[in-house]
């Protein structure tokens, strides 16, 4: 099963899990202290899966458009969008690698825990910053290099990355153009290994497009 047909599986049910919905109001948490946002900020979640993240951000946005490569889970997201809290909000299903950029332009590019789901992240990086309006912001959530890939131990035919070296990551928000990058601590995310539940740490890259 690959990842597409795994989070369409998956996509009914997402929102039950408590640990997804906690952790996407943590990290909005983190977001919300670290860039400026309002009640005017057009926002694009990439991978976005149901929405999460961008809805736990609600009271601090305007409009947002929510992608994802798997089907299922726009459908699950355009479900929880229908509530009138998320008006003018949409959700699409976008490839952010692989298909055309729109010619629609955003104050916010988010994304969690969906770089290591990517081939060439250096270029997701790239064209989530030329989606951005001038002095517009990345915000994007991952997982630390995992050397021994124990976080998808357990997943059948994962083909992404074993998280990221944050240097890396911050070489990437510098090459796509951005400037006030930084590369922070985000918190852990608990996963069961083997008999055992292991943390892995988190980090949120952030950059802002020059205005000029």
């Amino acid at each position: 099963m690959d990842d597409i047909d795994r989070f369409n599986e998956d996509a009914a049910t997402w929102d039950d899990d408590p640990d997804h919905v906690e952790r996407a109001r943590s990290v909005a948490g983190l977001v919300r202290q670290t860039i400026a946002l309002g009640e005017d900020t057009h926002a694009l979640e990439i991978g976005g899966g149901t929405g999460l993240l961008a809805r736990a951000l609600v009271d601090d946005l305007g409009t947002v458009v929510v992608t994802d490569v798997a089907p299922g889970m726009v459908e699950a997201a355009r479900g929880a969008l229908d509530d009138p809290a998320y008006a003018g909000w949409e959700a699409r299903v976008y490839d952010i690698e692989h298909d055309p950029l729109p010619d629609e332009r955003f104050d916010l590019v988010l994304g969690q825990l969906a770089l290591h789901h990517m081939g060439d992240v250096a270029t997701v990086v790239r064209r989530c910053a030329e989606l951005l309006r001038p002095e517009g912001w990345v915000a994007l959530v991952d997982l630390d290099h995992d050397p021994r890939g124990d976080f998808h131990a357990s997943v059948h035919d994962f083909h992404g990355h074993d998280g990221f070296d944050r240097g890396s990551v911050l070489q990437w928000l510098e090459e796509a153009g951005l400037t006030d990058v930084a590369v922070i601590d985000a918190g852990t995310v608990t996963k069961e290994v083997g008999s055992s539940e292991q943390e892995f740490p988190l980090f949120l890259a952030i950059g802002r497009l020059p205005a000029t």
